[in-house]
């Protein structure tokens, strides 16, 4: 692997103490690991067995005491573990060459007397970009801009972007630190890349601590880092968390061993959403670079016509974002190869990209901090990480979520004022959100019309106990040891399959009546068509007698015809219980 820093000029390099060095070098094989060993693939039936790794790390360093200690190990593997999903395990041997060169890391710039208030990770992206200009314009701050261009088409953005900062505002308050990290030949094997996040914190509290800082700062929007899922096709391991609030704890707390001060890596942006992150660069004058920043992930198709994709879930966020305060005559929809709007979406993955985001938006805007843990438990793990109490940041994080759902539902209610869904292209977005809509299935409606009481709008949450062969519904509707729940239970355990390989949720797989039959253990396609018709007529008779109000309930075990049985994906969730 090549790994630099640059433009850190020598004095500062060789302040570092040696474990510094051990940190990159772990930091750089952690990443190398990552993409060398495949998760399997998504074509890979058997992905959700092999997409969470175990690695075993035995490595020289230069400080071995130091790494060898429990309260180092254990706060470096929990790091990892939370990031990637995976199970790091590290063992350290004493370097043979303790003072090898330090030039292998760094491209040393010229001496200066320069030096940063600050120390900010920079992407080329707009909440990055956001971030500079408020340090630089509000804060009246120096600041040093970390960052690494995994193409050589982001470079340039990156240099074009931070030269209009020093053009505006004086080149003495940015400085760019352009740091490499490149597989060497063809290792690449898996691209998710959950690591590099950490390599990035490392490489940021390096040059930090050259510098003699303490802090480091990731800006991103709070509904990117709060990594809900399903956000589009972005599930499981497959979703960044590189911002989220116990990342940036954990990366504090190990950094803090390390570097033995006060150490912290933070977001300033949390509280933000996306919309709010775009008006903010429009009020600080610089809303004419909009077009310059980069936001989507499939950065290897980008042409100079093309900068965004249009398909990907930065590309619709940004959108989104752009369109909601009304600033798109500085993202102009011909720079997206499938515009938001009037574009038709081709593929299956792409639909249900857009699709879902609509979605969740359509939750988001009225979701209560109640409504928000029941049918997303993972937001637990922000709340417990956030510098407030509990109920505080839970209410943060609903207002924080409201905005958001706010901004996307205005777009699309604007749009379809402009003209009916049948009047927009066949597979575009208004034309999708309208036939779903009309279809009752999609769970978005006018938000004057919203009953934040109305649990027909909310997904259904289905529990599974396997050993007592229990099955519940919204806590209302009990199914137990009964041949209903006992399809339930297997419908279910694929369709945590498919959620645990990260596929589109309209892309779930069914079970065929062949293989229905034989995990139910009945004896023909016949049987399985009877099973699955008591199973209908049994939930809507539950759900009728428990006076819940559920749409449809016969519809929650689909039929694809020529491919089988499957939990309606856009209508349920499913989790795993023990009966208490």
């Amino acid at each position: 692997m090549t790994l630099r820093i640059g433009q850190l000029n020598r004095q500062l390099v060789e302040g570092l103490q040696s474990r510094a060095l051990d940190l990159l070098e772990i930091a750089a094989l952690v990443y190398c690991s990552d993409a060398a060993v495949s998760r399997g693939g998504p074509a890979d039936q058997k992905m959700g067995e092999k997409w969470h790794r175990w690695f075993v790390v035995i490595m020289p360093v230069r400080d071995p005491e130091f790494w060898r200690q429990a309260s180092v190990k254990q706060a470096l593997e929990e790091t990892l573990m939370f990031l990637s999903g995976d199970r790091f395990e590290f063992s350290f041997l004493a370097k043979d060459e303790p003072e090898a060169e330090r030039s292998r890391f760094f491209k040393f710039g010229p001496e200066s007397s320069w030096e940063p208030h600050r120390v900010l990770m920079f992407s080329g992206g707009l909440d990055s970009f956001a971030g500079a200009i408020e340090e630089i314009v509000e804060q009246k701050h120096r600041v040093a801009l970390v960052s690494h261009a995994s193409s050589t088409k982001i470079a340039p953005v990156q240099k074009r972007l931070i030269s209009e900062l020093s053009k505006r505002y004086g080149p003495d308050t940015c400085r760019h630190i352009p740091m490499t990290a490149q597989l060497k030949g063809r290792l690449t094997a898996e691209r998710t890349h959950r690591t590099r996040s950490f390599l990035f914190a490392v490489l940021g509290s390096i040059t930090a601590t050259a510098f003699g800082l303490d802090r480091v700062s990731f800006h991103e929007n709070g509904v990117v880092s709060l990594n809900l899922p399903p956000v589009g096709n972005v599930i499981g391991t497959r979703a960044t968390r590189t911002t989220h609030p116990k990342t940036l704890k954990l990366f504090t707390d190990f950094l803090r061993l390390v570097f033995e001060n006060d150490m912290s890596i933070d977001n300033p942006f949390f509280a933000r959403t996306k919309a709010e992150v775009v008006e903010r660069i429009s009020h600080l004058g610089m809303a004419d670079q909009i077009v310059e920043t980069r936001s989507c992930a499939d950065v290897h198709n980008q042409t100079n016509q093309y900068f965004h994709c249009g398909r990907c879930s930065q590309c619709i966020d940004r959108r989104f974002a752009v369109l909601s305060k009304r600033l798109e005559r500085f993202d102009p929809e011909d720079a997206y190869r499938v515009d938001l709007m009037s574009d038709a979406r081709q593929n299956g993955i792409d639909r249900e990209m857009a699709l879902s985001y609509v979605r969740n938006a359509a939750f988001f805007e009225n979701a209560t901090p109640d409504a928000l843990t029941r049918y997303f438990p993972v937001v637990l793990d922000a709340v417990n990480h956030l510098d407030n109490p509990p109920d505080t940041a839970m209410s943060m994080i609903a207002d924080l979520l409201n905005r958001h759902g706010k901004a996307v539902t205005s777009v699309m209610r604007q749009t379809l004022e402009s003209k009916s869904p049948g009047e927009f292209p066949e597979q575009s977005l208004p034309r999708l959100y309208g036939e779903m809509h009309s279809a009752s299935t999609l769970p978005f409606v006018p938000a004057a019309s919203v009953d934040k009481n109305d649990k027909r709008q909310l997904p259904l949450i289905i529990e599974i106990d396997k050993t007592s062969r229990l099955v519940v519904i919204n806590e209302h509707v009990e199914l137990k040891k009964n041949v209903t729940a006992d399809l339930l239970m297997v419908l279910a355990e694929e369709w945590l399959r498919a959620a645990g390989k990260g596929i589109d949720p309209l892309e779930y797989p069914c079970l065929q009546s062949g293989e229905l039959a034989e995990k139910l253990g009945v004896a023909s396609d016949e049987a399985v068509r009877r099973r699955v018709q008591t199973a209908r007529r049994t939930l809507a008779k539950r759900f009728e007698t428990s006076g819940s109000a559920v749409d449809r309930p016969k519809e929650l075990i689909e039929n694809l015809p020529w491919h089988g049985y499957r939990l309606a994906p856009d209508r349920v969730i499913v989790r795993l219980c023990s009966q208490k």
